[in-house]
């Protein structure tokens, strides 16, 4: 129970990065001309793909950090200020225009894995709690927490987008990012007092 407790805050920050929710009207568009269980097949298969690119940074993303030789306290600030920059971006966004969005051929891996699921600010986020933590099953485990979640959202976004509507689904990331923002400023906070203790 307390391992559970433990990942769950991970995995939260996790899945609001990815931002199913906000992302689901643009992701729905990109599928929306192909048979609806075709399109369950392929928001499937790019769920697990992108799961696959998150476990890869994870992993590979540790030892390129140690490479750089980057300190904890820049990787915390800075990871709290790109955090910052995707809530503001959640807090203040726009009703998706599906014209934008329509393929005519099936997507694969690009744009639906990565860079909408998957993108810079999850993978720097997933490098950041992997060089902090230093616990490879704990943020595996939030991984896979934070998709399962993430996959369940997509699965019923069709029927979301039709309780909600489109302003409903803009409302709800807007909220999503408000508590973004509040995680942001206490990882900027946190990287400001290691620099600090390093002088002492």
């Amino acid at each position: 129970m307390d391992f559970l407790l433990s990942i769950i805050p991970i995995a939260t920050r996790f899945f609001l990065i990815a931002n199913p929710i906000g992302n689901s009207p643009a992701i729905i568009a990109l599928v929306k001309n192909f048979e609806f269980k075709r399109q369950k097949q392929i928001i499937f298969r790019e769920v697990i793909i992108a799961l696959l690119i998150a476990l890869f940074f994870q992993y590979f993303g540790e030892v390129f950090l140690g490479m750089l030789h980057i300190q904890d306290y820049a990787l915390t600030f800075c990871g709290g200020i790109l955090l910052f920059l995707v809530a503001l971006q959640m807090i203040f966004t726009e009703p998706q225009n599906e014209t934008k969005n329509e393929l005519k051929t099936e997507p694969f891996i690009v744009p639906i894995a990565t860079p909408i699921l998957s993108g810079p600010g999850l993978m720097a986020m997933i490098m950041l709690n992997s060089r902090l933590e230093n616990n490879h099953l704990k943020i595996t485990s939030a991984i896979l927490l934070c998709w399962v979640v993430l996959y369940f959202v997509l699965f019923v976004a069709p029927y979301l987008q039709k309780l909600l509507g489109q302003r409903g689904l803009v409302a709800l990331e807007q909220l999503m990012g408000m508590i973004l923002t509040f995680m942001a400023m206490g990882m900027i906070v946190n990287g400001v007092t290691i620099f600090l203790k390093t002088f002492n």
